[in-house]
């Protein structure tokens, strides 16, 4: 136990640096990309899916931060690039970092810990990186696409 204390405690020391570093526009897709977490937007608005579901803070307590984690969530569902999901946790990192409260001070930097560590998309899980395409948001997708062209059943005119 104590190895496992001790280790997390050298790995949350050499991640404060790189959360401190000043964020930087590496490229105009990642400043398009780059959701505004204090401002609620209508999923399809962002070219989200309906299918799109967050359970808010997965594993965490749902804070003053919940809001947060929605926005890194419909990341996470879109998927992409290594960088563009480095970038998403670091915006969930400032952005519970800026909420009210010294515990979200401590939190923030556990919470993106976990989601570099636990949110690959190399791992089976449902919430790792790109989980809307999976093979469970493709058939939700594929449902609403029969519903949509569905015909309406004809009237019958009296």
């Amino acid at each position: 136990m104590k190895k496992y204390l001790i280790s997390f405690v050298i790995l949350f020391s050499l991640a404060i640096p790189f959360l401190a570093q000043t964020e930087t526009n590496t490229s105009q897709t990642e400043s398009k990309t780059k959701i505004d977490s204090d401002t609620k937007t209508d999923s399809a608005a962002e070219g989200i899916s309906p299918c799109f579901k967050s359970d808010k803070c997965t594993l965490f307590p749902d804070g003053n931060y919940a809001d947060c984690c929605v926005a890194h969530d419909k990341d996470y569902f879109k998927g992409g690039t290594g960088k563009e999901r480095a970038a998403s946790d670091k915006r969930l990192y400032r952005c519970v970092k800026k909420k009210k409260g010294w515990q979200n001070k401590l939190l923030a930097p556990m919470m993106w810990l976990g989601v570099r560590v636990f949110g690959t998309a190399h791992l089976p899980t449902p919430f790792r990186w790109g989980f809307g395409k999976s093979k469970k948001f493709q058939k939700c997708m594929k449902k609403l696409e029969e519903m949509k062209n569905a015909k309406p059943a004809e009237t019958k005119e009296i």
